[in-house]
């Protein structure tokens, strides 16, 4: 038998999800007949599969020493390979914000889970922090960013604070502003509220009967036709920035995709640099060197940018 104290970071956890990552050599079928068959109990009461944990919580599990040491799996083979010198830009007790890289995707595709930004987080905090016997959660990302989307994702480090970030994101608690590089010249501020919708997964267009979504935009410069906008989401949905700035006729910069100009090797350019989470906590993330030479080449004074950026975002 095996006896186990719930973490603070499986709080709130429903019993069946918290012994599916516990317990990652066990089919999942197992694991719902480990349940039903009362193998589990929480607080010596025979557990459900809805059953919900909390921190404190005293977990018995009837299981042979050997059988769970075989299914509990060491986690130094599941991060062997996995880089974890990722950009940290801010970190407490529940959250790491991290700056992601061009290229890299926040979530796993095609079985491709070493490569991604949150099998470097999982990395980074593995050996920053090793789990304790019994911990189940793994670092979550609240929220996404494009492949070639830099700049700042929040990552929860435990099931309460994942929910907590998922709340203040409903509620706008949570303000996020990006930069922007944008065919044509803009010459005031200004806001597009229109409707969005998923044509596919690589597509979302502009449809009255989609989901209410409203983008906010200040210009910051201009040059050799095209503007550097700071862009500010009032709602999440996918891919609105690049959505809204098409459905304005200021697509990104390279983004075939939203009606740019096709040429040799561009990509869009698009960072996420700042987050303000209830006007206590505010990180940013420098423009990549990648965009700042695109700047530099289009004739923008990266000096007068620079002088101004702690000031850029109070707008």
């Amino acid at each position: 038998m095996i006896e186990i104290e719930i973490a603070n970071v499986d709080d709130g956890k429903k019993v069946h999800k918290w012994l599916r990552l516990l317990l990652p050599g066990m089919p999942l079928s197992g694991v719902h007949k480990f349940i039903r068959t009362g193998r589990i109990k929480v607080n010596g009461k025979r557990a459900k599969r809805d059953t919900i944990l909390q921190s404190g919580d005293k977990v018995r599990l009837f299981i042979a020493d050997e059988d769970y040491a075989a299914l509990i799996k060491p986690q130094k083979e599941k991060f062997a390979g996995v880089a974890h010198g990722i950009d940290v830009r801010y970190e407490d007790d529940e959250f790491v914000i991290v700056n992601k890289r061009a290229g890299v995707l926040v979530h796993a595709a095609d079985g491709d889970y070493a490569a991604t930004l949150q099998a470097q987080v999982e990395a980074y905090l593995y050996h920053a922090e090793p789990k304790t016997e019994g911990q189940a959660f793994s670092p979550s990302p609240v929220h996404r960013l494009d492949r070639n989307t830099t700049g700042l994702v929040i990552f929860a480090k435990t099931s309460r604070s994942a929910r907590e970030a998922g709340a203040l994101f409903q509620t706008g608690a949570i303000r996020k502003d990006y930069l922007a590089l944008v065919n044509g010249i803009v010459r005031s501020p200004g806001s597009v509220e229109a409707a969005l919708a998923r044509v596919n997964d690589d597509v979302t267009r502009v449809d009255a009967s989609g989901k209410a979504s409203a983008t906010r935009y200040w210009p910051i410069a201009s040059a050799n036709g095209t503007s550097l906008l700071l862009i500010r989401l009032d709602t999440g949905r996918t891919h609105q920035i690049r959505a809204h700035m098409s459905h304005i006729h200021h697509p990104l910069i390279g983004d075939v995709k939203y009606g740019a100009p096709r040429k040799a090797g561009s990509t869009f350019y698009l960072h996420a640099a700042h987050l303000d989470i209830q006007s206590a906590i505010h990180v940013t993330a420098p423009l990549p060197q990648r965009f700042r030479r695109h700047l530099a080449a289009l004739g923008y004074d990266l000096s007068t940018l620079d002088a101004k950026w702690d000031k850029l975002f109070d707008v």
